[in-house]
């Protein structure tokens, strides 16, 4: 759909509380983005929030990363860690903290939602080393945002919330279904404006917006259209994927699930699936311990 469509902005028009990410995102997002800072310059600014050096430093020193000595400083932390991955850990604090982690209301469980978007997140990543894609920091981050628009809806848009739960079930279809047929647009198109809102990169935006439809992808404008198209591939991918485990595994039956462009070009298939099963059971385990520790 349209990122401008009167649909949209109709119903986005209802929210009136939409929780805003904090300033430290703005201020990491702006010194990454210039090649001349040092990791002293983005530990000075993440020195200014406590808490989130207490973050980066319990995360740094966690099994997730498995450093021998003990990392006692901001800086430090940042050198090992890179930038890429201090800005998952500040984004990825501010969504939990925006929406809350363990809460559930009104037919939505908040706990299985993060649980389906870690488990997503954590296949993208393995996805993304498979193909040795060069954008493998994002993929994590892109996986574990690309729902976004279903916790905006079930907590900010409650009654059309449920109107969607009740034709779901009246009709016996699927909540993407039940979406367009009660709303016109679907969550993913909730997601992409909310990551416009709050300034993502681009690449975030689309994933939100169309991981669902991955053949839209193909008509995203140049110079970012390729590297955004693969990401969109992997988190569509990722997210059937995340729907069939088996024993901790991904289950190759579920890839059916797939688009069949997607799978074809991200050739999911027998060869090498032992090895991708592997190190997508190790990725999780890492994404379980990050997600603890934030």
């Amino acid at each position: 759909m349209n990122p401008d469509s009167n649909e949209l902005k109709a119903l986005v028009q209802k929210i009136t509380d939409l929780p805003t990410l904090p300033a430290m995102m703005a201020t990491i997002t702006r010194l990454m983005q210039d090649p001349r800072t040092s990791a002293e310059e983005l530990g000075r600014a993440i020195a200014s929030d406590p808490a989130l050096v207490s973050k980066v430093l319990k995360l740094v020193n966690s099994a997730f990363y498995g450093f021998p000595g003990r990392i006692s400083t901001i800086t430090q932390a940042i050198v090992i860690l890179g930038f890429s991955t201090i800005r998952n850990v500040v984004l990825t604090t501010s969504v939990l903290k925006a929406f809350g982690k363990n809460a559930s209301q009104g037919g939505f469980d908040v706990g299985k939602f993060w649980e389906h978007s870690l488990l997503t997140g954590a296949i993208s990543r393995s996805l993304a080393v498979e193909r040795e894609a060069n954008f493998v920091e994002e993929t994590f981050i892109a996986g574990l945002l690309h729902d976004m628009g279903r916790i905006v809806l079930s907590q900010k848009l409650t009654a059309e919330f449920e109107k969607v739960l009740l034709v779901k079930e009246k009709a016996g279809i699927s909540q993407l279904a039940a979406e367009q047929s009660v709303l016109k647009l679907t969550h993913g198109d909730i997601g992409g404006w909310l990551a416009r809102k709050w300034n993502l990169p681009i690449p975030y935006v689309e994933v939100m917006r169309l991981h669902h439809f991955p053949g839209e992808a193909l008509n995203l404008e140049p110079p970012s259209q390729s590297d955004t198209t693969n990401l969109i591939y992997i988190v569509h991918a990722a997210d059937a994927l995340s729907k069939g485990l088996k024993d901790g595994k991904p289950d190759l039956a579920s890839a059916d699930a797939i688009d069949p462009a997607v799978r074809a070009e991200l050739k999911i298939g027998a060869e090498g699936w032992e090895r991708f099963q592997l190190r997508t059971q190790e990725e999780i385990g890492k994404a379980r311990a990050f997600l603890e520790i934030l």
